[in-house]
């Protein structure tokens, strides 16, 4: 995110020079990546074009960027071996001291933050020590199943069957360290040439396919979810969704248009990856049924994690693979050695066997309803005309976007009041014009979760 100091006596071109060469050297921006078209990042940082372009320009005359005719402005490669270390070592001090995340904020509002005020520490703990006692006594000598712990399949095969709807024996569960790590097996399980993603989407996901040389194609999402006759267009070899809370914008794929999807996937012969990420957190109606409920002919691939109902630092997420790619991964993986401890997988093993997860579920459900209606309500009374609060009634976050202030403006007087809110501009892939910022209430205390939004009803100066 660039920051611009408009008191500074430095041109405004400069600054952003200045900026993404920084993060070309520290690494932050890596080789090949594509940067915001000139006109959507002079859009997102309140400034005219040709100051975007003279900017881009000199970086490209001092061989940091090139620029491909009607593709765009890319990174290209700068062996830092070769700069002098000095340079390099200030250069990185400089980089990460003025960085927003290393500043210090009363309140940190990142997407995916869980506050550890409702982590259930005694019940895990007394799993835990249970998991470690029959590890001392067999399992700790062993790496165990390449898919994870059968019983851990199975409980999860039954929870995921009453609370949405998946259909699955336990054989066909495979445990991993993580959402980002799974679509990994995925894009070896499946191979696709191309891959149809939301626009805008999860972009932890978007860098896995990139890294795996998979062309992304982004697909417009509306308020039925992604864009059907988009996609039929693609021909792409899979489709990664977010049906039942897309990320981030919030909408709910209805009935029909998951039929639909499921169709056209059989009829093009695609497969499709559902990421349930956050499907327990529904505040105004009953969670929807999973896409994956609805598939008759194996073509569904489910992932699903705990991080967001006990801890992101568990890494334990689990995918659910149709039959033909289960085949695949029971012939191509097994020589792979499961990703996830053992310790931690019978420690969640335990802990729902003795009932402890659901009873957590319907908790952490409680107090995150909470703080959204909360949240929500302050915002919605104390924002003025030309700001709308959007993703309303579900997940960890709410969107705002401005009529007249730009991201940037929004951020740093944010920033100014101590909370620190986030940009949107990584979530799409082909850039956006619009003001948004992002504002992730999971990792707030319940108790101060007003004043965070009385903070912010002051830094866009509104009546509180």
């Amino acid at each position: 995110m660039i920051i611009l100091d408009r008191e500074s006596a430095k041109p405004l071109y400069l600054q952003i020079y200045q900026h993404i060469r920084d993060e070309i050297i520290t690494g932050e921006l890596e080789e090949g990546r594509r940067l915001s078209a000139t006109r959507r990042q002079a859009d997102n940082l309140g400034v005219s074009r040709n100051t975007v372009e003279q900017a881009y320009l000199q970086l490209c005359s001092e061989g940091y960027l090139e620029n491909r005719r009607g593709s765009g402005y890319y990174v290209k490669h700068v062996d830092m071996s070769l700069l002098d270390s000095d340079t390099v070592s200030r250069k990185l001090q400089a980089f990460h001291r003025e960085r927003p995340e290393n500043r210090k904020f009363l309140y940190d509002m990142k997407y995916g933050n869980c506050h550890t005020e409702n982590f259930p520490a005694r019940k895990w703990r007394r799993a835990m020590e249970a998991a470690l006692t029959e590890a001392v006594y067999g399992k700790l000598g062993v790496y165990g199943d390449n898919c994870g712990d059968w019983e851990l399949r199975s409980y999860l095969a039954d929870y995921l069957d009453r609370a949405r709807g998946v259909k699955c024996s336990p054989d066909q569960l495979v445990i991993g360290s993580g959402t980002q790590q799974l679509a990994g097996i995925l894009c070896q399980l499946i191979r696709p040439e191309r891959c149809a993603i939301e626009e805008p989407g999860y972009d932890g996901v978007r860098h896995v396919l990139e890294n795996h040389r998979i062309e992304t194609a982004p697909i417009p999402v509306g308020a039925g979810g992604i864009d059907l006759a988009a996609l039929r267009r693609e021909k792409a070899q899979a489709v990664y969704v977010t049906p039942s809370h897309q990320f981030p914008l919030g909408e709910v794929m209805p009935i029909q248009n998951r039929m639909e999807l499921l169709q056209l996937a059989e009829e093009q012969d695609f497969y499709v990856i559902e990421d349930d990420y956050d499907s327990i957190f529904r505040y105004t109606a009953k969670a929807v049924p999973s896409l994956q409920s609805l598939d008759r002919k194996g073509r569904v691939a489910y992932l699903g994690s705990v991080s967001k109902a006990l801890a992101p630092s568990l890494r334990l997420a689990y995918m659910v693979l149709p039959p033909e790619l289960k085949n695949r991964y029971d012939m191509w993986f097994s020589e792979y050695h499961n990703t996830v401890p053992s310790l931690m997988q019978d420690t969640l093993r335990i802990f729902m066997a003795e009932g402890s997860w659901e009873q957590h579920v319907r908790k952490i459900c409680l107090a995150n309803k909470r703080k959204h209606d909360l949240f929500a309500a302050k915002l919605e009374r104390g924002l003025g005309p030309g700001f709308q609060v959007r993703g309303k009634g579900a997940g960890l976050h709410l969107i705002i976007e401005s009529d007249h202030l730009t991201t940037e403006e929004m951020i740093v007087k944010c920033q100014q009041q101590g909370v620190n809110v986030y940009s949107m501009e990584k979530y799409f892939a082909m850039g956006s014009s619009r003001n948004l910022i992002m504002a992730g209430f999971g990792g707030i205390g319940a108790a101060r979760i007003e004043d965070a939004a009385d903070r912010i009803l002051r830094a866009l100066k509104t009546d509180d």
